[in-house]
């Protein structure tokens, strides 16, 4: 494997714990740093914005925006910077129940020439505005 940092920076959207929350239909932009240690021949460098589930049953996942934003050589001890933005889709929403989960998150990956792919993920929470929300006598909430 490549010997590579990268770190991913998120911007808009609301801190949530340790993660950032956006709204359907918001725009998620943010920038990406790739930091070689060594000289790296990059076939491709993506940043995706994609869903998945996990839990019980059968799991799913779903890429919904990819962006190719280099193809080169990468040198060693020079970092380089990628902006990437991506339209927030209305759904699926953010989601943690009992059996399942929906996580989002912004991923990046390096596709190297017969390596393992060096890659790094942040995830995030997509939920509509939490003012509306009515607790109904059920237990559940509507979104009005």
């Amino acid at each position: 494997m490549a010997d590579v940092s990268i770190e991913i920076n998120l911007h808009g959207g609301e801190p949530v714990l340790d993660m950032r929350r956006y709204r359907p239909g918001d725009v998620l932009s943010g920038d990406v740093i790739i930091y070689p240690n060594q000289e790296i021949d990059a076939r491709h460098i993506y940043i995706r914005l994609l869903w998945h589930t996990a839990g019980r049953g059968t799991k799913f996942e779903q890429k919904e925006e990819e962006l190719d934003v280099y193809q080169g050589t990468l040198m060693s001890g020079m970092p380089s910077s990628y902006s990437f933005q991506f339209a927030i889709p209305e759904q699926p929403w953010s989601y943690e129940g009992h059996y399942i989960k929906v996580i989002w998150k912004v991923e990046v990956s390096i596709d190297l020439s017969w390596a393992r792919d060096p890659n790094q993920e942040q995830m995030i929470l997509v939920e509509p505005d939490r003012t509306g929300v009515v607790n109904n006598d059920d237990g559940y909430a509507s979104f009005y």
